[in-house]
């Protein structure tokens, strides 16, 4: 399928006109207040002019690169990596339902993943064709569906291989969640209702501050009176065991996801950046704070660039925290949003939850 980019002064035809499933080329728009390109070598070059005193972090962008893409695929068919596993269940139970509440015309638009440790859109697609797919059955006409995310190869893949429907368009979004914000607020005429999605239990991966922030963004986004809407999973996941065999897989496809990180570091760059015998991927659960982490560990001394690293010190990936289910009503709460409905798998660890904003 062709993808063709337009600025975003085009996204006006896109919220106002009917829907033309079956145009010849996908339309990615391109809303970025600041048009600066994803650069993995000018992102490594940052990381390395980190100071000493700081911890350094490996730009999860690393990760997917044709390889990577092809190992987190992988990994999201692994029996024991419960995320994907149990989002899929949910939506397959509840789809239709979730269907119903669609009016037609209604836009969709699903925040990309833009931090790692998370199921990205390749994963996504799957679970967006539930709902897709259900709102196709139930006779939904002149659907929108719009993908947001930084990276613009990601969205042209996610184009190329969504689901074709007769009665729901796919489109990209080109930017940050900030620039996918500002997008919404400022579309004149904006009438139709508007479901933001965030799969694949991504709000874990903010820091709690970081979240709240977030949050309270999209709060300002969604229109009550239109009925915008956010549905979001989260992963409630307590048990230390099951999630330490969720990343931890004895084939060794988690660490070779992560190490193809260094991989990809030193090929972008041209030279050994990273000793790959030098280092190993680890992780952590941090049952204080209901968290997963994510980290490299040296197993001898070594250098990254100028700097050194002893046996035993950690580069930075990536956490994502598993929140109880009492916080999640407080932290929804002090962003201004309430819970409209939510839906849990079978054994009530993880949930797909929809919210609108306080009146």
């Amino acid at each position: 399928m062709q993808v063709d980019t337009y600025p975003q002064t085009a996204a006006q035809s896109l919220i106002s006109e009917p829907v033309d499933a079956g145009t010849a080329a996908a339309t990615i728009l391109d809303i970025r207040q600041v048009k600066v390109e994803i650069s993995l070598r000018s992102t490594i070059c940052d990381m390395l002019k980190v100071e000493e005193r700081k911890p350094m972090q490996i730009p999860f962008e690393l990760l997917y690169n044709a390889r990577g893409l092809q190992l987190f695929d992988e990994i999201t068919h692994l029996d024991d990596y419960y995320p994907t596993n149990n989002e899929l269940e949910i939506l397959e139970d509840s789809a239709s339902q979730l269907a119903r509440n669609f009016p037609d015309g209604a836009i969709i638009v699903e925040l990309g993943n833009q931090k790692p440790d998370h199921d990205g859109f390749r994963s996504n697609l799957r679970k967006v064709d539930l709902l897709l797919s259900a709102l196709n059955r139930a006779g939904k006409k002149d659907i929108r569906y719009f993908a947001l995310d930084l990276d613009h190869g990601e969205l042209e893949r996610t184009l190329q291989n969504a689901p074709r429907y007769p009665n729901i368009s796919c489109y990209g979004l080109w930017g940050s969640y900030t620039d996918g914000f500002h997008w919404l607020q400022n579309i004149d005429q904006r009438v139709d209702p508007v479901t933001l999605l965030f799969l694949g239990s991504s709000i874990g991966n903010f820091s709690r501050p970081d979240c709240c922030d977030f949050l309270k963004d999209i709060s300002r986004t969604l229109r009550p009176e239109k009925g915008d809407a956010l549905l979001v999973a989260f992963d409630h996941c307590s048990d230390p065991a099951k999630i330490w065999k969720a990343y931890h897989d004895p084939d060794g496809v988690h660490k070779a996801f992560l190490m193809n990180a260094l991989t990809n570091a030193n090929a972008v760059m041209g030279y050994q950046l990273f000793d790959l015998e030098a280092w190993r991927a680890d992780g952590e659960i941090d049952p204080k704070h209901s968290c997963h982490q994510l980290f490299y560990r040296a197993t001898k001394d070594t250098l990254v660039g100028d700097r050194p690293f002893k046996e035993g010190d950690r580069l930075t990936l990536g956490h994502n925290i598993k929140y109880p289910k009492d916080e999640v009503q407080r932290i929804f709460h002090g962003a201004g949003l309430q819970q409209a409905a939510q839906w849990d798998n079978s054994t009530q660890d993880y949930s797909t939850s929809g919210f609108q904003k306080a009146p």
